[in-house]
């Protein structure tokens, strides 16, 4: 049921990546000269998979299509991407601490930094790849609580080493990408299969938990523990429209 050589190759590459991190000091920070290529390689593991077995089928135009696929993506998508930003207006108020100013140069930075170390080098494997293989199989909803259950276990390996991630409880953690899969595959079957908006969403929700810092959340555990109810009710919020624009209900036998 699930490719496994998308699994395999997925996990390879990155832990490839995870190895050199953990054998080079100088590569421990993605900021340096040095780690910067190996965090990107830890990262890109699922893109990267994704892309050399869609080469190898035959299929990388249309993948790589589906990236830019504008067209297919309706308004309701548009508010699924800007919700994270809206959470973190909406939180903002209740921050424990003195928010601090963000200067434009730094806010262009964070948006490019977190573009290329997160969506890009994920959402064309992990939605653009093995979500297309299960959906037919599962149906899309049961198929985005299986990846996202991948998805969170690919991710453990940073909570070895001192990375953001680290700072986070791992059961907060686990709710949040468990909420993001629901939300991400929502607005990728309600586009038609666009992975721009995937890419978008994964953005957006890095970028408000960046920010976050910002607003006066210091603790990461502060924002994750607080923002996990308004993305749950947006993961609800997502399957119901899912339903009522497409009659998918998102869950059937598995088709082998």
């Amino acid at each position: 049921m699930i490719p496994l050589p998308f699994i395999a190759l997925t996990f390879a590459i990155s832990l490839a990546g995870f190895v050199c991190i953990l054998a080079i000091p100088a590569a421990r920070s993605p900021e340096s000269g040095i780690g910067l290529p190996i965090w990107l390689l830890m990262v890109w593991g699922p893109s990267l998979a994704a892309i050399i077995l869609c080469l190898r089928d035959g299929q990388l135009v249309d993948l790589l299509g589906r990236v830019v696929k504008v067209s297919t993506v309706p308004l309701v998508v548009w508010a699924l991407v800007a919700a994270p930003l809206i959470f973190l207006i909406l939180l903002g108020p209740f921050a424990p601490d003195t928010g601090s100013p963000l200067g434009m140069g730094l806010l262009a930075s964070m948006v490019l930094f977190n573009l290329i170390l997160g969506p890009l080098g994920e959402e064309l494997g992990w939605r653009g790849y093995l979500q297309e293989h299960l959906n037919s199989r599962i149906g899309w909803l049961a198929a985005s609580l299986l990846i996202g259950a991948i998805w969170f276990v690919w991710h453990l390996p940073l909570w070895a080493i001192d990375s953001p991630h680290a700072q986070i409880a791992i059961p907060l953690f686990a709710g949040h990408v468990m909420c993001y899969a629901v939300i991400i595959v929502a607005a990728y079957t309600l586009s038609g299969g666009s992975i721009l908006p995937a890419i978008l969403i994964h953005l957006t929700v890095k970028l408000a938990s960046n920010l976050a810092i910002f607003w006066g959340f210091r603790d990461p555990n502060g924002w994750f523990g607080t923002s996990l109810w308004l993305y749950l009710a947006l993961a609800i919020v997502s399957i119901g429209t899912v339903y009522v624009r497409t009659g998918q209900a998102g869950w059937q036998l598995p088709s082998f």
